[in-house]
């Protein structure tokens, strides 16, 4: 089988909603690379600054998800946004981000791709002993734990006490954040993703860092997710895009929780997601932080 590999660099500010359609659309999958090298460029053509480069992948017979790319990307920044794309093989769309991922630390957290698991448990280093580490393959789901609304959950994941407790991890993408509060000694997750390609990402990680299919649960599924929405938990962490968010505040203030974890939300949109928590949800702010235009914020409703 064939996937299109569409190659985007879109200025920061619509990287977001331009995510949030890429998931309204259910494309096969797609990627932010945070660490990119060098782009190969046209002759002449310049080099395009404080643009976020997104990889995206199409089934073969997905023809209308490239024409939308193509039409809004002319919409909204037809003179500083470039895009290309090619046919590519199965293999490659499954092995396309691994040149960019390498193990990393974060908080109490040690990241390291699943590959390279057997070689880094060799021969990590004393320092990485006392670390906790997550082991993933990201697949095309998101979650590599590069992207700095994942590094802001895993950092403030560290400060919480969840031992015993109860977690809800929705949009969990790869796994990342439902494997590390795993890790933390939570009693039981419950992770959906509206994303099958999540999905299966998720279970592999899972399984891969021997965490028990009772402890961490995996589904399909969103904020209306009969377990999600109808069992009492300790915390809820929702790493989403704001516009996501903002649909589904009603459903969030319908959740049995008074303890949020959220991230996704740019500095931008940050009043205005704090002003829908406190009007819709109730209780106050606890805990805020940010790390290049991205904010994470921890509510309570008590």
């Amino acid at each position: 089988m064939k996937y299109k590999e569409i190659r985007v660099s879109i200025p920061k500010d619509f990287a977001e909603e331009f995510s949030a359609y890429l998931d309204e659309w259910q494309v096969a999958g797609y990627y932010e690379i945070l660490f990119d090298r060098e782009e190969p460029r046209k002759p002449g053509e310049e080099i395009i600054s404080d643009n976020t480069p997104i990889r995206v992948y199409l089934a073969e017979d997905d023809v209308q998800s490239e024409a939308k790319i193509w039409i809004y990307l002319q919409t909204v920044a037809p003179e500083n946004s470039f895009a290309e794309s090619r046919w590519i093989e199965t293999k490659e769309y499954e092995e396309a981000y691994k040149e960019f991922y390498k193990p990393f630390s974060v908080g109490v957290f040690w990241v390291v791709p699943t590959w390279e698991k057997e070689d880094w448990e060799k021969n990590k280093k004393s320092e990485q002993k006392d670390s906790v580490p997550v082991y993933i393959n990201p697949g095309l789901a998101f979650g590599t734990g590069h992207h700095e609304t994942t590094r802001l959950v895993l950092s403030r994941l560290g400060s919480i006490d969840l031992k015993g407790k109860k977690v809800a991890d929705i949009g969990a993408g790869s796994g990342i954040l439902s494997v590390a509060a795993a890790k933390l000694d939570a009693s039981k997750i419950i992770a959906v993703d509206i994303d099958p390609n999540a999905v299966r990402s998720s279970t592999f990680n899972r399984d891969e860092n021997e965490i028990s299919p009772e402890v961490l649960v995996v589904e399909e599924g969103g904020f209306d997710h009969p377990q999600v929405s109808t069992e009492t938990f300790d915390l809820c962490v929702a790493n989403i895009t704001f516009a996501v968010l903002k649909a589904n505040m009603e459903k969030i203030a319908g959740l049995h929780t008074d303890h949020f974890l959220f991230s996704g939300v740019i500095t931008e949109r940050k009043e205005e997601f704090l002003e829908l928590l406190s009007s819709q949800v109730g209780g106050k702010s606890l805990y805020e932080t940010s790390w290049n235009g991205w904010e994470l914020i921890e509510w309570a409703r008590k």
